[in-house]
Order: structure tokens, then C-alpha cells, then sequence
């Protein structure tokens, strides 16, 4: 399916002007500059309970210009308005409608079910710039040997979509950097369809740390991320979103990952070591915060050789 023009799509809500509401892409050409077909794009946006958001991450997926691409909402048992948004624009997304399972199995049911070449996640409260589509193909294309395509993400408050942002990531990709901040973030990023093929999906049982989970273990299976710069994504920071409060299990969660690092024989005995430092300092935070949060069980193994 081709992306719809502005005119095509409902008119936004009063006030609402800027970038998806009433700007939108350039339409592509057919083919790209060296005749070849631009290739399929997936994307896949787990939606629950985002009435208030869902609307403007729709169309910021529509208004790409693109040539052919497939949108899928899996929504996961929503109970506010967030389906009736979704039926505004009917005609150019999919949606799928499944009992409450989780962010993470609503993500993976899109991976499974979409057969774009490359494929994306977005959040039902986050936002693609325009042009992504377009940056995100040509960077696939003239990057091939790359399976993850990573570009810039931007940070805003509420809605509040411009500069200032609250924080902006657009960095190579490298395991030491991940092991101390998120380096990369699925806002503006592409997988090839071969990451789901061989079998790489979203972690079900993971509510909070998902996302840092799936980028190591795309990492520790061998595939190759690259940077492309000009393919944006925007993070909307809310008083909603799960990582506005502390939650203990989200600290868990983090703990879990780092913890199984230091296991992990594919890296490095030095990236092993820091994984060992990252995890004392994870606990003595947690510790801090909640101390029932993590086991005392646990306490030896910071300090056991690596």
C-alpha cells in the first residue's frame, strides 16, 4: 500500500498544526534512483490505553510518502478510546485486537504477522519524523550487510514536539555503551526481516526492560547495527508512560539483564568485568530504593571471579 497524502487523511483536532497534523512527507517515486523497487516497510505499534497519544503516532507513520508499506496496530485489550482513534484511519492501518498480554506480546505478534522487508516498532505514544521511511530505505540499501538500522531520537515533553529536547540519542552502536546508557532506542530504528526469521523476539515476560533486553541479544547473535543519522524518531516523556515513576520491578528487570551478562561467554572477559560493576551498582541502587527488590541471595554473585 502506498502511504495516503495529507488531504486523504481526517482532519486533525482543533489546534493541532506542526508535524503530522498538518505537514506532511514528500511523496516518493515509484522506484528508487537506481530503478530499484523501494523495499516493503512493517511497522508495528503495540497500543493500549493511548487514547490521548495514539492519533498523532498514526500519522506520523501515514504521512511518510512512502511506496509501499503495511502499518499494524496490535491492540491489546484497550478500554478507553484509543479503537475509536484507530477506525479514523481504517483504510491505511491494520489493526488486531487480542485479550490484554502485554506490550511485549503485542510487539511480537506484529513481527510475526507483518511481511515488510524491513520492519519497525513504534509506541502508541511516540512518533516517527518526516522522511524516516525514506532515510531508514536508502541507508538499507546502500548498507546491506547491516540487519539493524539505528537513527536519531529525540526527546520532548507532553506535547511539546520541538527543540529543546529533553535528550537526544544518535550513536554507533557498541556494547560498552549499552552496558551504561541507551544508546540505541527503537524510535527510530528498522530491522531486517532475517532478525525475526532466525528466531529473535521480544522477551514476553519483561514489562519494563524489554527493549534493552532485545538489543543485546540481537547484539550477542551477530547482528550488525548502523547508524543513520537522519532517520528521526521522537520519545514523548508523559505522566503516564511506564518510565515516569520508579517500579521495583523495572529494577528487577535491569538487574536480571546485567546479571546474566556476566555469565555471558560471547563478551569479552573486560565488557564481562564491567557488566560485574554495572550489576554492584544496580543492586546498591536498588538497595537504596526498595530493598525487598532484589533477593539477598543474590549479594555473592557480585562478588564471585569472573
Amino acid at each position: 500500500m502506498r502511504s495516503p497524502t495529507l488531504a486523504m487523511l481526517p482532519k486533525p483536532p482543533a489546534g493541532r498544526t506542526g508535524w503530522p497534523w498538518t505537514e506532511e512527507s514528500q511523496q516518493l517515486p515509484d522506484l528508487m534512483h537506481d530503478g530499484r523497487p523501494w523495499p516493503k516497510i512493517g511497522i508495528v505499534t503495540p497500543l493500549y490505553n493511548q487514547e490521548g497519544f495514539v492519533e498523532e503516532t498514526i500519522r506520523s507513520v501515514l504521512l511518510q510518502g512512502y511506496p509501499t508499506y503495511e502499518y499494524l496496530i496490535v491492540n491489546d485489550g484497550s478500554t478507553d478510546g484509543s479503537l475509536a482513534v484507530v477506525e479514523k484511519y481504517s483504510d491505511w492501518v491494520k489493526c488486531i485486537t487480542q485479550k490484554n498480554a502485554g506490550q511485549s506480546a503485542a510487539l511480537n505478534r506484529g513481527f510475526r504477522t507483518t511481511d515488510g522487508e524491513l520492519i519497525g516498532w513504534q509506541n502508541s505514544d511516540d512518533c516517527y519524523g518526516p522522511d524516516n521511511f525514506k532515510e531508514g530505505a536508502l541507508g538499507a540499501a546502500r548498507n546491506p550487510d547491516y540487519q539493524i538500522y539505528n537513527g536519531t531520537t529525540c526527546g520532548f515533553q507532553d506535547n511539546n514536539m520541538r527543540p529543546p529536547w529533553l535528550f537526544e540519542v544518535s550513536e554507533e552502536f557498541a556494547q560498552a555503551a549499552l552496558l551504561k546508557r541507551m544508546c540505541v532506542m527503537n524510535q527510530s530504528m528498522l530491522f531486517r526481516r532475517i532478525v525475526f526469521e532466525q528466531g529473535v523476539f521480544i522477551e514476553e515476560h519483561l514489562v519494563y526492560a524489554m527493549d534493552t533486553d532485545f538489543f543485546w541479544r540481537l547484539s550477542l547473535a551477530g547482528f550488525r547495527y548502523k547508524l543513520l543519522p537522519a532517520m528521526v524518531g521522537y520519545y514523548r516523556q508523559h505522566a503516564a508512560a511506564k518510565s515516569t515513576s520508579y517500579k521495583p520491578r523495572a529494577d528487577m528487570e535491569s538487574f536480571g539483564i546485567t546479571r546474566w551478562l556476566c555469565r555471558d561467554e560471547r563478551l569479552s572477559p573486560e565488557l564481562r568485568r564491567e557488566a560485574r560493576s554495572s550489576l554492584r551498582r544496580h543492586f546498591l541502587m536498588s538497595f537504596r530504593r526498595a530493598r525487598r527488590s532484589v533477593p539477598r541471595k543474590i549479594v555473592p554473585e557480585l562478588f564471585l571471579p569472573i
